[in-house]
């Protein structure tokens, strides 16, 4: 119905999100590790893939003619452009929405365009180091700046281990 709603208002394309990353990290990006502040999930991450898929299809097929941007494909790994290809094929969606994959990988879109495939060893393995970097706060810009960690040690490391240890000094009990 919100996305009848949306068209009627004019609305040109629909980008696709499920939860809250503060709330339910595990619902908006399905991940192998939890965030340093957050819980393991209560599910399987393949299962919140497979939500967002549902989701984004069941949006794309109420409003055919709006492009749909999908989203969860992180979690895939190696085999994300796979799923993304066939999602788009079959008409489930209309654009491949990518985050965190696109940290680890930058130049992602040059490599599949020029290779036809990623490069398996700076796929994105969800470590949920950029979302911590996210939840640091106590930076002057806000938030640290995000990227990832075990893939751009250079630039990434030094803000990580700062970073950690702020967000390991606000879990520590008011005890110690």
């Amino acid at each position: 119905e919100v996305a009848r709603l949306l068209k009627e208002w004019g609305v040109s394309m629909i980008n696709i999100s499920n939860g809250n990353p503060y709330a339910n990290p595990h619902v908006v990006r399905p991940a192998e590790f939890p965030p340093t502040d957050g819980y393991h999930a209560p599910e399987h991450p393949l299962i919140g893939v497979a939500r967002h898929f549902r989701i984004a299809s069941q949006i794309q097929a109420a409003v055919p003619d709006i492009p749909v941007v999908g989203s969860g494909y992180s979690w895939l790994q190696d085999f994300a452009m796979h799923a993304a290809a066939a999602n788009v094929e079959q008409g489930k969606i209309s654009i491949v929405g990518m985050g965190r994959a696109t940290l680890s990988q930058p130049e992602f879109a040059r490599q599949l365009k020029e290779e036809g495939k990623l490069n398996r060893k700076t796929v994105c393995r969800t470590f949920s180091y950029c979302t911590n970097l996210m939840r640091t706060k106590d930076h002057p810009l806000g938030q640290y700046p995000t990227g990832c960690p075990p893939f751009d040690k250079e630039v990434y490391d030094p803000l990580w281990k700062e970073a950690k240890a702020k967000l390991e000094e606000k879990q520590k009990p008011a005890s110690e």
